[in-house]
């Protein structure tokens, strides 16, 4: 197994010391790189993101789309750009692959939901397309999204703020009537409030048809879960064409949608997806607390039901969590249960099972390649340890997986590097090594 290192963000200090760098991680099995978005730090550091873009915009790329370019960095900062071009030059030079994070950031002004307004969507792809010329040694892009919302709680990513009337031309366009599908959502919400044990223990065991009874026997409801599949992959289709148009010299895109469980309520089509985008990383996520990470998102459901619907107890709303995702969390049987750790089982029959799910969407393993997160607050969650690290990339090994992405370098601490490098190249010595793991607390 090998594995991408992410750059987000702090580029400057990558770019400094790549030399170093590279060579610590190639010997720990990387293979390729992605970094991004494309941003600098200002001068005076005024802001805890980078703010300041590393290239100025081609207005030409931008009229070709009907776009409006945005406006160029008052920074230009050309000994940053030139070593930030050496970095990526010299990552591609050994044979990795090189992909631009966040390609789209910075676009210029949009019209709409991305998934609805074609000025959004040109806007989106200008960017991309523009960063994509500017760094032709790339391999290609990497999309964190856009993705619909799956969360039940106005946590983050929240499922029921996700059909606001910008949508109404796109679901008239794709043959759906926009007002029954909003009668469907509030339904639903309005269902997840009023559930019984009875309900909950006739109809969550029972397969397709149970669940279907358990939400409200609504086929509005499933027409709206069908829309955002559709919705998703017309926007992925069209910006694969429109950037395949636009930049002079082959590239490839790649989309990090949620863990197969969750995929399909966000929206991602993993089947279609796959037909369209050269890679997909899947979010291995698994962490509690914080945000998407899978436990953290289970026990919000858990907590959730429980308090719309008093009578429920944990694990009815465990049989819930399982009638909707098709995730049955073994050893968890009620909330205190989440703060318990990971049983071996969880690595053995969840991380086996969501490995097998997405490899069954390619031909080719080496298009599956999931982010795995871990270590100190992986996103600002509880910790999980090198130990669990480890099950988790030796559990997806053995289901087929041959490459992940770490998710971030600044993160990365001297027990994930131990086991990532033991795992996927040569066992890192911390003794006899000059590189460290920078093991900040970074977002």
């Amino acid at each position: 197994m090998k594995l991408w290192m992410d750059v987000m963000r702090h580029l400057e200090p990558v770019a400094d010391g790549y030399e170093r760098l590279f060579d610590a991680w190639e010997a720990g099995g990387v293979d390729g790189l992605v970094i991004g978005p494309m941003a600098f730090y200002d001068s005076q550091a005024s802001s805890i993101w980078p703010t300041v873009p590393t290239f100025d915009p081609n207005p030409g790329v931008y009229r070709r789309f009907g776009a409006e370019p945005p406006p160029a960095p008052s920074e230009k900062a050309p000994e940053k750009r030139r070593r930030l071009e050496a970095a990526l030059t010299a990552a591609a030079d050994r044979g990795w692959a090189v992909y631009l994070f966040g390609a789209s950031h910075g676009q210029g002004p949009g019209g709409g939901h991305i998934f609805a307004d074609p000025k959004s969507r040109a806007a989106f792809c200008a960017r991309m397309a523009d960063t994509l010329e500017r760094y032709p040694m790339a391999t290609g892009a990497i999309m964190d999204g856009p993705e619909w919302g799956y969360e039940i709680v106005k946590h983050r990513s929240f499922f029921f703020n996700d059909l606001p009337e910008s949508v109404a031309g796109k679901c008239k366009e794709l043959g759906y009537d926009y007002a029954a599908l909003a009668r469907a959502k509030d339904r639903l919400l309005d269902r997840l409030h009023g559930l019984t044990p009875r309900e909950v223990r006739l109809h969550a065991p029972g397969g397709l048809v149970g669940a279907f009874r358990l939400f409200g026997a609504d086929p509005d409801l499933m027409a709206w879960f069908r829309f955002r599949a559709e919705a998703m992959t017309d926007f992925f289709r069209r910006v694969r064409a429109d950037v395949d148009g636009a930049v002079g010299h082959p590239v490839k895109l790649g989309l990090g949608p949620r863990s197969a469980c969750f995929a399909p309520l966000c929206g991602y089509d993993l089947g279609e997806l796959a037909g369209v985008i050269d890679v997909l990383l899947p979010k291995h996520y698994i962490w509690h607390r914080g945000f998407d990470g899978m436990y953290g998102t289970v026990c919000r459901y858990v907590e959730t039901l429980v308090e719309w619907n008093p009578g429920l107890s944990d694990g009815d709303a465990l049989a819930v969590v399982g009638a909707l995702f098709g995730l049955e969390l073994p050893e968890v049987t009620d909330r205190r249960d989440f703060d318990r750790g990971f049983p071996q089982a969880f690595f053995d029959r969840i991380v086996t099972q969501e490995t097998r799910r997405a490899l069954a969407v390619v031909e080719d393993p080496e298009r599956i390649v999931p982010w795995v997160d871990s270590g100190r607050k992986p996103h600002d969650g509880d910790p999980v340890s090198a130990g669990d690290l480890r099950r988790l990339l030796v559990a997806a090994q053995e289901a087929g997986l041959k490459r992940f992405l770490y998710h971030h370098h600044e993160n990365l601490t001297a027990g994930e590097w131990a086991v990532m490098s033991e795992l996927c190249g040569a066992a890192w010595g911390p003794l006899k090594s000059d590189y460290v793991p920078p093991d900040r607390p970074v977002l």
